[in-house]
């Protein structure tokens, strides 16, 4: 059985976001990482993980409400860091998380919480 890390894409500084950035810039990563989501970490240096940004979360607490992308922080629309998939966690878990989380993408972790790549359902369907 395979797991996260045999499917994982790569993660880069710029797919990512903090807590403290706008919804703007979370839709930015979200468009620069090509997977439908954005990791939410501490610095975009050491990718520490601590939630996650859905292209779900950015429409409906953002766009739905009429409200300025400019305006909103990510932690007001984030999702916790459970969102997510370890490295070394079989695929099947991916895809259940996927499920429950209703989304596309989800975020993987190493063991030290770093952010380390994405997996995403498209992904999954070719594994």
């Amino acid at each position: 059985m395979s797991c996260c890390s045999d499917v994982m894409k790569p993660i880069e500084a710029s797919s990512c976001c903090t807590p403290q950035d706008t919804a703007a810039q979370a839709a930015r990563a979200i468009r620069d990482s090509g997977c439908g989501c954005a990791p939410v970490v501490e610095d975009t240096k050491k990718l520490k993980l601590v939630g996650v940004v859905t292209e779900r979360d950015v429409c409906c607490g953002v766009a739905a409400d009429d409200r300025r992308a400019s305006e909103v922080r990510v932690e007001e629309i984030m999702r916790p860091a459970s969102a997510c998939c370890g490295a070394d966690e079989p695929v099947e878990e991916a895809r259940r998380k996927l499920h429950e989380h209703r989304a596309t993408s989800l975020p993987v972790v190493d063991k030290a919480g770093g952010c380390c790549g994405t997996v995403s359902a498209h992904g999954l369907a070719k594994s």
